[in-house]
């Protein structure tokens, strides 16, 4: 099998935009807050937003994308610099072959090179599946934010997950763009861990 990592890119919006749908519109399980899959061009801006200091990654199987992950701002301020949240989204057809396992591996040793201090994650209540995948990583309940979703004729609870990349010591340098760290270095961290894979 034909398994690839890479940085994703405008051309990928398209894709990226077909896996996210479900999680938008599926009812039995709501695993995110919006109620409209958003356009295309929506998801431009987003990528736009995010690319200019974060990593956001791809996973093809076979030359498809099945999967991505992305980090962002969970704050805006200056003070908040260090601090970044993360998510990732599987196409339901490539389940089970460890490929957000695979992306959260490489999406969180970048954001460690870029010199990030806390990565936070944001989960619905309803959603179980990502509380014990992030447990997993490390990740532990922080605070739970109850009642401040509605969707799909219910509320939901929001329950905040942290990770700590590095010691707290010292004066923090400034984070690091994404487009201004070594191309090298993150190609050897997404060729790396291609082989967790299944497949």
């Amino acid at each position: 099998m034909k398994k690839r990592i890479r940085l994703a890119t405008v051309e990928d919006l398209t894709r990226i935009q077909e896996i996210y749908k479900p999680y938008v519109e599926q009812e039995d399980i709501v695993v995110n807050s919006e109620h409209s899959v958003p356009t295309v061009e929506e998801l431009k801006g987003r990528f736009d937003l995010i690319t200019s200091e974060f990593p956001w990654l791809v996973c093809e199987i076979e030359g498809v994308v099945a999967a991505y992950a992305y980090a962002g701002k969970p704050f805006t301020r200056e003070g908040y610099k260090w601090n970044t949240e993360v998510s990732v989204y599987t196409d339901a057809a490539y389940q089970g072959k460890r490929l957000a396992a695979a992306l959260y591996e490489c999406i969180l040793e970048i954001l460690q090179v870029q010199g990030y201090y806390n990565v936070y994650a944001r989960i619905l209540s309803t959603n179980e599946k990502s509380m014990r995948f992030h447990e997993k990583y490390g990740f532990k309940v922080v605070n739970i934010f109850e009642n401040v979703v509605y969707k799909h004729n219910r509320w939901c609870n929001v329950i905040w997950m942290n990770k700590t990349l590095r010691e707290f010591n010292g004066q923090p340098e400034e984070p690091t763009a994404i487009g201004d760290i070594n191309k090298k270095l993150i190609n050897d961290i997404l060729s790396k861990n291609e082989d967790i894979i299944k497949g």
